[in-house]
């Protein structure tokens, strides 16, 4: 007869192994959230500063603008759908591995991680495929603890939505939020004067006045963030802190989706599969 301890130890090891391929994915879109704040980081070097005449006045203007700011974007785009369907495939992954443990019956060819709309149509989900009965701590933990829909989960539901619409559209819901800072001018009196612009979400060049008379000493830098423009929750996010949410919840779900595992493998009420 297996110890207590050995079988917790067995337990411990089967969890680690069951789910490693859920865990793997969340590695994988963090891969993608490395790439995006490296690539984000870099934008304010893609900026290239000209110093124009004001056709209406005699003072300079100086020109912010931004090489090739569409495809730019559409990088960042295409890194943020990656990552969403990464998250996405982990969930998918890990509750495979729920049910393979706890109810196998219920796998069929369209078994994914029950995220919908609304609570009700997550209870006729997992209804459909048993689980109340079959696991009623499962269908707890799912409809009252991770809570995969709308108003419920923030995070899971939109990772939901955003990798749907990933299928048919390129994800370009994103606003570049920038500001000119490190700004040095000297006035008519030889004083040098520092100055910042205010930020602003619309589309580069962007121009700064300076005053007829003064010197520019330095052109200063753009400071640059990429923001998501969908959704109550995450409007106007910083994508790169958003991503971070996503993957501190997904990881949370799978841990609470193993809890769950080893509790009813501990119980000794349910096969092993």
């Amino acid at each position: 007869m297996m110890s207590r301890s050995n079988f917790s130890m067995s337990t411990r090891a089967k969890m680690v192994e069951l789910f490693t391929t859920s865990r793997l994915k969340v590695d994988r879109a963090k891969h993608h959230i490395g790439e995006i704040e490296t690539f984000i980081s870099l934008l304010p070097d893609a900026y290239f500063v000209t110093v124009e005449m004001n056709p209406n006045g005699r003072n300079e203007v100086l020109k912010y603008d931004l090489r090739d700011r569409d495809k730019l974007i559409s990088d960042v785009a295409l890194m943020l759908g990656d990552s969403i369907h990464n998250f996405h495939c982990a969930l998918d992954h890990a509750w495979m591995s729920v049910l393979t443990q706890l109810c196998p019956a219920s796998i069929n060819n369209q078994t994914k991680f029950p995220i919908f709309p609304v609570r009700d149509k997550v209870e006729a989900a997992l209804r459909g495929i048993k689980i109340d009965s079959t696991v009623p701590a499962l269908f707890n933990r799912i409809v009252n603890e991770i809570k995969p829909y709308d108003g419920g989960n923030e995070s899971i539901w939109f990772i939901h939505i955003l990798d749907v619409d990933d299928k048919h559209r390129l994800l370009l819901p994103v606003i570049e939020f920038a500001s000119i800072q490190g700004i040095e001018v000297e006035n008519e009196h030889g004083k040098v004067v520092q100055g910042t612009t205010l930020g602003t979400s619309q589309k580069p060049p962007y121009y700064v006045p300076i005053e007829s008379g003064w010197h520019l000493k330095n052109k200063g830098k753009v400071a640059f963030s990429v923001l998501f423009d969908e959704g109550a929750t995450f409007q106007f996010a910083d994508i790169r802190d958003m991503l971070w949410r996503f993957s501190i919840d997904v990881l949370r779900t799978i841990q609470s989706l193993e809890n769950c595992v080893a509790t009813e493998l501990a119980k000794g009420t349910i096969g092993t599969g």
